[in-house]
């Protein structure tokens, strides 16, 4: 959204309460769907498709009528989605200068290293157990990772692949591994034999 130009409105991390309406959605959907029992994304989709049009078209609200019967005009947004439209105006020079005003506090480990988007950066021995800060810079028109100390000095620069146009579109800049959840009240499964 960031590299379509569209404002973002940010909650403080880790306060859900701030959008507490879309988070409540959010786990109903989670627990009606139980995605960590899709056993791949066909079905992932197939469920929330179909949570989405028994939540929106059938599920009564208070006054026994469904969100659609109520807000008919949600249906349409005014105008059609246009991906190659999309693909043009997106830049990801955007997503870097929103990233560009953040810094971010990490402790470096006892083998000299940070971790940033799930990987890990090399900083040096000399600073382990020492608080650093990193920023985003685009130099040479890529993005790169820059750690200073608590001083300022500089102590080194990254590149960030992980911000490169196609992982962002991916929405893979982490490389963390989701691990599928067990669905909460049930038992695990045991092998038999």
């Amino acid at each position: 959204m960031l590299g379509l130009g569209v404002g973002m409105v940010w909650n403080r991390p880790r306060h859900s309460q701030g959008n507490a309406v879309i988070e409540r959605a959010h786990g109903v959907c989670q627990r009606w769907v139980e995605p960590a029992t899709c056993r791949s994304l066909a079905e992932l989709q197939a469920r929330l498709e179909y949570f989405t049009t028994l939540q929106r078209e059938r599920y009564p609200g208070h006054d026994g009528q469904s969100r659609l019967a109520r807000f008919p005009a949600l249906t349409t947004s005014g105008r059609p989605y246009a991906p190659v439209q999309e693909a043009e105006q997106w830049d990801e020079q955007r997503v870097w200068a929103w990233l560009a005003r953040r810094v971010w506090t990490r402790r470096v480990d006892q083998v000299g290293r940070i971790s940033l988007a799930n990987r890990p950066l090399g900083i040096g021995r000399r600073w382990a157990r020492q608080e650093v800060t990193v920023r985003l810079a685009v130099v040479d028109g890529a993005p790169q990772w820059i750690i200073h100390d608590a001083q300022g000095a500089l102590l080194r620069a990254h590149p960030a692949p992980e911000l490169s146009r196609d992982r962002i579109i991916a929405l893979a800049v982490s490389r963390r591994r989701v691990r599928p959840r067990r669905p909460r009240g049930k038992p695990p499964v045991r092998s038999q034999g």
